[in-house]
């Protein structure tokens, strides 16, 4: 029994997370999995495959507490050593399991392959640790008591792991661990309001004694404001979460998109789809990425009628039948530009609403008149037409790109409530 755990850490391994080809995604899901257990994550760590500096952070850890959750390792290569380092940490050698090696090679002939010789390293683990079977893949984890803790190993590739967490190790930790004290997290997202704004409207909620806690973070236009419950119980965190959470629905509803999906897109296309109507896209500066971002959506082909990528000048003029005299007076990043290419939009597609992004996205092309990160927006519905004027921060192309994509959707769920 590991009795009431109220603290953790997180070991991320992979020489690839400290050369920054990937970011260490593990952690933070664990951390969330954690807390409904009311168990908080207090630690980070990223550590490369090498085994003396993986045995000494995992005995160091373990002693100072009663859960580790460490992801990566695991796999068949030379290079996966968190097994030996935990073994080494534990003081323990290295067994290989019969029953998973058979396992392993049955998995393989069901597929008609044969099995690697190196994929048998994945059967060794500690004396005396628990297996913990992978569903998805070919690395088992396991668990194994060092010093005062008990170390959870679990494979490093995000989706194997998001498996093995909620199949095994949650459940594992339901039954053997007191849960602690309550902790519950909710979350909103937003559209069109500064985190300055944001932070000015919420006031005293922000305060870090605040009852629950209130954070926020922002990114290319998407506020994503937390809230963190913590009581003796569940039931108590809950309710200081559910009270509060009712009170932010009301200052923010006009910001307020979603409490459970990130994407702006999914928000669009839902509200469409309940009012039956459908949307066409003419994209200059954001290159298709308005598309893109409705197309992920499963079901956006009941509301996305069409969209255009309108590159040049020439393909305006082209495509969406803007005249080019309102290209050589005001240039295509212009008030009036976005307004034909809505209506051209509109036009060819019969959509009930059309919308239209041109704008420097740079990081060349800028003038004094029109800086980079100035965009354009048309936005037709039912015969009349709008246009919006931005300027995002000078950042760089891609956040430029995504800020104007995620107001364009913002003009349109705005539009369609």
């Amino acid at each position: 029994m590991l009795g009431e755990v109220r603290r953790a850490a997180c070991v991320a391994v992979g020489d690839e997370l400290l050369a920054g080809d990937y970011p260490d995604s593990n952690s933070g899901a664990i951390a969330v999995a954690l807390a409904e257990l009311g168990i908080v994550v207090d630690r980070f760590v990223v550590l490369g495959d090498r085994k003396g500096d993986l045995e000494s952070a995992f005995y160091d850890l373990c002693a100072r507490y009663q859960l580790v959750v460490c992801t990566g390792g695991i796999g068949p290569t030379l290079d996966d050593v968190t097994r030996e380092a935990a073994a080494a940490a534990a003081g323990v050698p290295l067994e290989r399991n019969e029953a998973l090696l058979a396992a392993l090679r049955e998995s393989y002939m069901r597929r008609a392959r044969a099995m690697p010789e190196s994929n048998e390293r994945q059967a060794w683990f500690p004396r005396g640790a628990q297996v913990m079977p992978n569903a998805v893949g070919t690395a088992p984890g396991f668990r194994v008591w060092i010093d005062g803790g008990t170390l959870c190993v679990l494979p490093g590739p995000p989706h194997e792991m998001q498996d093995m967490l909620r199949r095994e190790l949650l459940p594992w930790l339901r039954s053997t661990c007191g849960q602690g004290q309550g902790i519950v997290r909710h979350s909103f997202y937003m559209l069109g309001l500064p985190e300055s704004a944001f932070s000015d409207r919420a006031g005293d909620w922000m305060a870090r004694g605040a009852t629950p806690l209130m954070g926020v973070t922002a990114h290319t236009g998407i506020l994503k404001v937390t809230l963190l419950g913590k009581g003796e119980s569940v039931e108590g965190a809950r309710a200081q979460v559910e009270a509060r959470a009712a009170e932010v629905r009301a200052r923010f509803a006009e910001e307020l998109y979603s409490e459970d999906d990130p994407r702006p897109g999914a928000a669009v296309v839902r509200q469409l789809a309940e009012r039956g109507a459908t949307l066409a896209v003419a994209e200059s500066c954001t290159g298709g990425l308005v598309a893109e971002l409705l197309t992920d959506i499963a079901g956006a082909s009941r509301v996305f009628e069409a969209g255009w990528v309108a590159y040049s000048n020439e393909s305006k003029v082209s495509a969406l039948g803007v005249d080019p005299s309102l290209i050589e007076r005001h240039g295509a990043v212009s008030r009036e530009v976005a307004l034909a290419l809505a209506q051209g939009a509109a036009e060819r597609s019969g959509a009930d609403f059309a919308l239209s992004i041109t704008g420097v996205a740079g990081p060349t092309g800028g003038t004094p008149e029109k800086p980079v990160g100035l965009v354009w927006f048309g936005l037709w519905q039912a015969g009349r037409l709008e246009a919006f004027e931005q300027r995002f921060p000078s950042v760089d192309r891609a956040s430029i790109r995504r800020y104007a994509a995620h107001m364009a959707l913002n003009l349109v769920r705005l539009a369609s409530r």
